[in-house]
């Protein structure tokens, strides 16, 4: 995994005048990245600070003028996601049994179905002020209706689906809470992620 070689010698520069992501912070996160992941295939005990899956999916770079391109960089973010959800899955089997990793991915499926299976319109609250901003609610309710399909294997999603998913802002009615459909379509990443073949 040569995560170093492929930040600083693969990503594109954006031109001088644009803002693309801070070359010395991404430069940094993936070197660490390429650590964290030896150190997890060594079977060492792990600190609270190593970087997983979901720290990779969080992940933010400040701007900066000519730096590298974030399509780019996202795109290497999504591969690397990739491989830590992969290793993490094997290591929790190789330590629990697959049994247990098998249950705790049907008890994610049944949360996620929770809200997936509410009317649309009703499935996240809005924001507690009116004029506050949030996601479009017919088009996280439309990215909502694919996953349910998923799940009912009517659909097929990739985590990458849901991770490039964007809505257009609303206020009022006509949205939802940011916050909460944040975190919901995380779990979702992460169920994606867990049945990924």
């Amino acid at each position: 995994m040569k995560h170093q070689a492929e930040s600083s010698g693969e990503f594109r520069r954006v031109g001088s005048r644009e803002e693309g992501y801070s070359v010395a912070a991404v430069d940094s996160f993936f070197t660490r990245l390429a650590d964290d992941y030896e150190l997890m295939l060594s079977g060492a005990e792990l600190g609270a600070d190593v970087h997983t899956s979901r720290t990779v999916r969080e992940a933010v770079f400040e701007p900066e003028k000519g730096g590298y391109a974030p399509d780019d960089v996202d795109a290497a973010l999504d591969k690397v996601e990739d491989r830590f959800c992969e290793l993490e899955r094997h290591l929790y089997v190789q330590r629990y049994g697959q049994g247990t990793w098998d249950q705790a991915v049907q008890e994610l499926r049944e949360l996620l179905l929770g809200r997936l299976e509410r009317p649309a319109g009703q499935r996240f609250r809005r924001p507690a002020k009116k004029l506050t901003k949030g996601y479009f609610t017919k088009e996280v309710d439309a990215l909502c209706d694919r996953l349910l399909a998923h799940l009912e294997g009517a659909d097929v999603l990739a985590p990458a689906d849901v991770r490039s998913a964007a809505f257009s802002p609303a206020t009022g009615d006509l949205c939802y809470e940011e916050t909460q459909v944040d975190a919901f379509l995380d779990r979702a990443i992460e169920y994606l992620n867990d049945t990924a073949q």
